[in-house]
């Protein structure tokens, strides 16, 4: 019995010790995300001003929003596992590379399949070179060297099936979007988009009618992308600084809507936050500390209205989007600064600046997505040739993880699942 006592008194202090560790972690993370908020509040070159949340109980919802539950969870993390896709973009032959997430948050390359089409061997420049469906069991990816665009089956292990190669009646595809059972591409040397059909075998059938134009020949598209109720398509135009909405009915079929001028210039990338808010990074024709991001509403019903204007960061060329599982934080890459700024997007949409810079990355950081967990950010650096692993901290900071090394020179498109 005096042995039992003994053994029960050493696990009762190692708990106690172990509580207040965790409790001091969580401290010295609030400590840091407050430390580092940004302060700068210098005019944005489009006449705006970062709209700035230095309040801390005011971007924590008063310590209810359920994006810190994600980052405190430290046990849930340690048994996650999930996988990481890119294109290369070779020319010749495009491969989708797959990389293992580690339960730290570290990638390890797994190999690569052959989409069935042909890379460009250049930048893209657009988001959503890859798009994953919701339920994770099918991959799509543009052949921008081919112009056409492939699918394939998602296996439980990471591995890849391709499917299909479909052409995609035009030249350059660059982005393309799932829905369903229904996928578009937008193409950026032709400006126009076509929509398919993917049956249960993977094969990608095109819809009838649905090859649409943008809104200029020199539209320059960014991204394309389904309204959160599949009932739109929205494609961001670099050139003309509009934003094209597309209905789409029940059977897929998109017709022409609307173009929208865009809040800020160079809409290039964007994501959808909390309530449906459409979250659109706003490059600037890449001036020096010229980037900034725009929240709209109506995204469901195709009537876009922007909530509090282009909130500037203060980098440059501010141009992919990710957004947090619960939709209160937004990461954009800014390519020619060499990091990520982040955003909080508060109940009514309103976008509000949190760092200008809250991570430096690698060499001109572009794709960007958010892991399954809501805990680590990838994002890729096209002139380092390397994928950059972060570990989110208390609202909107992000903390250097690994590096992962030597992938394909020209790659684009990155999804996690």
């Amino acid at each position: 019995m005096t042995v039992l006592k003994k053994k029960k008194g050493f696990i009762n202090l190692i708990i106690t010790i172990m509580t207040k560790k965790i409790h001091l972690t969580a401290l010295a993370l609030i400590a840091f995300a407050v430390a580092f908020t940004a302060c700068n509040k210098e005019d944005e070159l489009e006449n705006t001003t970062p709209q700035q949340s230095s309040n801390l109980a005011d971007v924590s919802e008063n310590a209810t929003n359920p994006d810190e539950a994600a980052v405190a969870n430290q046990w849930e993390r340690s048994f996650f596992n999930g996988y990481v896709y890119t294109e290369g973009n070779e020319a010749g032959t495009n491969n989708i590379h797959i990389y293992r997430q580690h339960a730290d948050g570290h990638l390890t390359s797994e190999g690569m399949v052959a989409s069935g089409g042909a890379g460009n061997a250049m930048g893209l420049g657009s988001l959503g070179a890859l798009a994953l469906s919701n339920n994770h069991r099918w991959l799509f990816a543009v052949n921008a060297g081919s112009n056409s665009v492939s699918a394939f089956r998602v296996h439980s292990d990471g591995t890849l099936t391709l499917t299909d190669t479909k052409s995609t009646d035009g030249t350059t595809p660059v982005s393309v979007d799932v829905f369903h059972r229904i996928v578009y591409v937008v193409n950026s040397g032709s400006a126009d988009i076509l929509g398919y059909k993917l049956d249960s075998a993977g094969v990608l059938n095109p819809i009838p009618g649905s090859d649409l134009p943008l809104s200029a020949a020199n539209a320059t598209p960014g991204q394309i992308s389904f309204s959160p109720n599949g009932r739109h398509l929205y494609v961001t135009e670099k050139m003309t600084n509009k934003i094209t909405t597309f209905n789409v009915d029940i059977n897929g079929l998109a017709t022409f809507d609307n173009s929208f001028s865009s809040v800020g210039t160079t809409p290039f990338g964007y994501a959808f936050a909390r309530d449906h808010f459409m979250v659109v990074s706003n490059a600037n024709n890449d001036l020096p500390n010229g980037g900034s991001a725009t929240s709209y509403s109506g995204a469901n019903n195709s009537n876009l209205n922007d909530v509090n204007g282009a909130v500037a960061n203060n980098q440059t060329a501010s141009c992919w989007v990710a957004i947090t599982q619960f939709g209160r934080f937004a990461f954009i890459t800014n390519t020619m600064s060499d990091d990520i700024s982040s955003y909080y997007v508060a109940p009514g949409g309103a976008l509000h600046l949190i760092h200008g810079s809250a991570v430096t990355t690698g060499d001109a950081p572009t794709d960007i997505v958010i892991a399954a967990n809501n805990f680590y950010v990838y994002n890729i650096n096209s002139m380092s040739h390397s994928i950059g692993a972060y570990n989110r901290t208390f609202l909107g900071g992000l903390v250097p993880n690994s590096t992962l090394s030597g992938i394909p020179d020209f790659a684009a498109g990155l999804v996690a699942w």
